[in-house]
């Protein structure tokens, strides 16, 4: 959704430089300064495809590391079979002061899959194409500050989601962190076919636009990949969709405003299907029907040149669901484009009975979403498999993580 908004307003001649000068939280970013490396070695999980050049990225880490101290970095290089996840692994068993994942939201996913509930904390260089973990943190995007920032920066606990797939048509190539977790730290509370991510995981365009995008396209084009592929997407049918979303006893959300009755056996079925197991007997829950091109699940929502879900925070204990729904072609990808821009500079969403693009958000801790047919899945621009539901869950302060500073508008890092 978010790449057909950029297109609309590259082609509308609004500058990027505006758009993100609307969005930012804070203009400037202060060095951390002062701070105290902890014992132990800094050790770097590095996607070696990632930077251009892979041999001159490790000097300069091991220089500017060797400097701030006094030792070199430690290395491990992600795999296809392993994205991540065993290498941060292994690099707890050294007691490590730091790992820092080097790499795109994939690479980041992957190991802070591998440290969540370990208590080291888990910093970023980003070297991706939308890095939107890094954006949504306030992490300086320059490899010297965002090393400093890793090695030296304030720790904070943030939240990390978990997504499964039931009812799968199409598994993806990748392998499920879940699964990669369990055997190496068997003491973390995961599924063997969950996979983590930080930002964002969507079902229907959103996953069709990603599992549509090749490495190849986004190495030389950069974000605007994205773009060319959003666009053949356009056309896909909106889906009927059931979505149940679950809170702790006691903690029910409101009722969704785009909720819609679902038929007696619909309901029954999911009360019976026990898809989050014994959790979901401590749950209430709410089933609701929708129409939607696509169904998103928000940890946090900030995107390059614009802020998707406006009320997510990184840290807050919440997931926050969003349905998105256009009608009448192209005016209605225009209409939904208009409103996400509308609260990018703090504008509240709202929709109108005849808006031929509609956008709507709910809170929830679990949310589990069947749709009518198959649709491809994403978590974090990662194409994930083609399924009918999917199922997510938030795991709250799962991650400590290194960031340079406290805006104003992330909630409980406030207070650490």
């Amino acid at each position: 959704m978010l790449v057909l908004l950029y297109a609309l307003v590259v082609s509308g001649g609004v500058s990027a430089a505006l758009l993100r000068t609307l969005h930012r939280r804070q203009a400037h970013l202060p060095r951390p300064g002062g701070k105290t490396v902890a014992p132990g070695r800094v050790w770097v999980i590095a996607n070696p495809t990632k930077p251009d050049d892979y041999a001159r990225f490790q000097q300069t880490i091991n220089t500017l590391c060797q400097r701030m101290t006094g030792h070199p970095a430690q290395w491990l290089e992600t795999t296809r079979e392993d994205p991540g996840t065993g290498q941060a692994a292994q690099a707890l068993a050294t007691k490590p002061a730091v790992v820092i994942a080097a790499g795109g939201d994939g690479t980041v996913r992957a190991v802070a899959a591998g440290l969540a509930h370990s208590g080291v904390p888990m910093g970023i260089i980003p070297v991706g194409t939308g890095n939107l973990v890094a954006r949504n943190l306030g992490l300086p995007l320059d490899l010297p500050s965002a090393l400093e920032v890793a090695v030296s920066g304030r720790t904070a606990p943030i939240d990390l989601a978990w997504l499964r797939l039931e009812r799968v048509s199409e598994p993806g190539e990748l392998p499920a962190e879940g699964g990669l977790l369990r055997a190496l730290r068997p003491e973390v509370d995961v599924a063997e076919n969950e996979f983590a991510y930080l930002v964002i995981a969507g079902i229907g365009f959103d996953g069709e636009t990603m599992a549509n995008t090749s490495a190849r396209l986004k190495r030389a084009v950069g974000w605007s990949a994205y773009v060319f592929t959003a666009l053949k997407s356009l056309r896909i049918e909106r889906m009927k969709a059931t979505v149940t979303l679950y809170h702790p006893q006691g903690v029910a959300g409101a009722r969704p405003k785009w909720a819609k009755a679902v038929p007696p056996q619909v309901y029954q079925a999911i009360e019976d299907s026990h898809t989050l197991g014994q959790d979901a007997a401590n749950q209430d829950r709410y089933v609701t029907g929708l129409r939607a091109r696509t169904v998103l699940m928000a940890n946090c929502g900030t995107l390059p040149f614009t802020v998707l879900a406006p009320y997510a925070e990184i840290d807050d204990g919440l997931l926050d669901v969003i349905a998105i729904d256009t009608k009448g072609g192209l005016f209605g990808w225009i209409n939904l484009a208009a409103k996400v821009l509308a609260q990018s500079v703090g504008l509240r969403p709202f929709n109108l009975r005849r808006d031929l693009g509609q956008i709507s958000f709910q809170q929830c801790h679990a949310v589990q979403v069947d749709t009518n047919r198959p649709y491809p899945v994403q978590v974090d621009g990662d194409p994930v498999g083609t399924a009918r539901t999917v199922i997510t869950r938030l795991d709250e302060g799962a991650l400590l993580m290194r960031h340079p500073w406290l805006p104003s508008t992330t909630g409980a890092l406030l207070h650490h």
